[in-house]
């Protein structure tokens, strides 16, 4: 590969890896979402359960679900981890804890990987 296709190919993962980042953000935004409405209404599971479905943003979950389909899994870690570091740096700590349920929905859904049993994303440094 010329060092011009390197470089237009560096562009383009650099693209995937923004839009990716984004959609991610979106994902965990709604978690965060449903996560306080679960929170605030721990005690009565019923209205938290109705207080979910005011979540209007969790409508767009299955079209970022299949944004998320076209990266491989091992971006979806390394950008997800990425993100998580960024939250804990900033101790945010109900966006940790999306995250983390993100996460493990994205690894059930084969979307991503383990990270910890995926070394490549804990050691790959960034482009």
């Amino acid at each position: 590969m010329t060092s011009q296709g390197k470089q237009v190919s560096g562009n383009v993962e650099a693209f995937d890896d923004l839009i990716l980042g984004y959609v991610l953000k979106k994902l965990t935004e709604v978690f965060e979402e449903l996560m306080a409405v679960s929170k605030n209404n721990h005690p009565d599971n019923l209205q938290g359960v109705v207080e979910m479905g005011r979540v209007k943003a969790a409508k767009n979950i299955p079209g970022w679900l299949q944004r998320v389909k076209h990266s491989v899994p091992s971006q979806v870690t390394r950008v997800m981890m990425e993100q998580m570091n960024d939250a804990q740096q900033r101790q945010q700590d109900l966006r940790i804890e999306a995250q983390v349920v993100l996460l493990e929905v994205l690894v059930e859904a084969s979307l991503a990987l383990d990270p910890t049993s995926d070394s490549e994303c804990t050691n790959k440094s960034p482009h």
